[in-house]
């Protein structure tokens, strides 16, 4: 099985139990086009909006592993949303409700908070979204960093067939598929018994038909041309996991097109436990670049 785009996809199903126990604090929500979409919103400063993975949430991938308490200590103001399919928004099952939906949902929710340009920090699926962006609202975008994600080409053949596959086992509630893909090639896979153990954790804590509903209107999201990515003037930083093999091709094959795009390796990490080291070159590049706009 290729694992190109379930690499990309994996986010939490396979990190560490503290990361995916993590409970959401108090957050807010808003209507975006009929959908309640929840977030949290943290601190002052420069605004930082994060976007989480596949099967995660806000809580998930950025508060548990301090990400977001990282960057209210360094003075930005950090929201982070729950996209629509997960956590604590809402969960049509609908594929119309997803693809550039998960995108407008992320301009709507800076017209909500009257936020005029942030920083987008995007992670595994919410890379995708945040490369989206980048190419479609630059004018919103004072910088792009994205988090174990990369540009997926211009022939996305392979990421629909496995996209449709993976739609079509969430919706018998079986994940093993997704599981299994993002741990093939291990030295120690897991067992059968784990493998049943993490699909029911998963969907103990995720709506199934609206998880398959993302995954079937998943393409628009990765859909993006070379020439879009050529024309990107923003400043644009990829963190990537040592160990994190298939979304370093992604990174790689990006870093091609982009130009002066950084790419900064994570020592030892993988794409499920590249979110908690991805704090401190992630403040390091948004005051680099807060320095530079002052000098101009």
């Amino acid at each position: 099985m290729t694992t190109r785009i379930l690499g990309v996809l994996v986010a939490c199903v396979v990190a560490a139990p503290p990361l995916c126990q993590a409970q959401p604090s108090a957050g807010a929500s808003f209507d975006s086009n009929g959908v309640k979409i929840a977030y949290v919103d943290k601190g002052r400063g420069e605004p930082v909006l994060l976007i989480h993975g596949f099967t995660g949430s806000y809580a998930r991938h950025w508060e548990a592993p301090g990400v977001i308490d990282a960057l209210e200590k360094a003075g930005y103001r950090a929201t982070a949303i729950d996209c629509r399919g997960h956590g604590q928004s809402g969960k049509p099952h609908e594929v119309s409700q997803y693809g550039m939906e998960m995108v407008r949902d992320v301009v709507r929710l800076l017209d909500h908070l009257h936020i005029e340009r942030a920083h987008i920090v995007g992670y595994s699926m919410g890379g995708a979204i945040a490369t989206q962006l980048l190419v479609k609202h630059a004018d919103r975008l004072l910088t792009v960093t994205l988090l174990g994600a990369g540009w997926a080409g211009e022939d996305l053949s392979v990421t629909n067939a496995q996209m449709l596959a993976l739609a079509d086992s969430f919706a018998r509630r079986d994940a093993s598929y997704l599981i299994r893909g993002v741990t093939s090639g291990g030295v120690n896979g897991p067992t059968d018994a784990e493998v049943a153990a993490l699909s029911a954790a998963l969907f103990a804590r995720n709506d199934a038909d609206a998880l398959a509903a993302v995954a079937r209107g998943y393409l628009p999201l990765v859909d993006v041309s070379r020439d879009s990515l050529r024309s990107v003037q923003v400043p644009v930083l990829a963190l990537i996991g040592e160990l994190d093999s298939q979304n370093m091709e992604a990174v790689k094959r990006m870093q091609g097109v982009v130009t002066h795009l950084q790419v900064i390796e994570l020592p030892g990490a993988t794409h499920a436990s590249s979110v908690r080291p991805s704090a401190e070159p992630l403040v390091a590049f948004l005051n680099k670049q807060k320095a530079a706009g002052r000098e101009k």
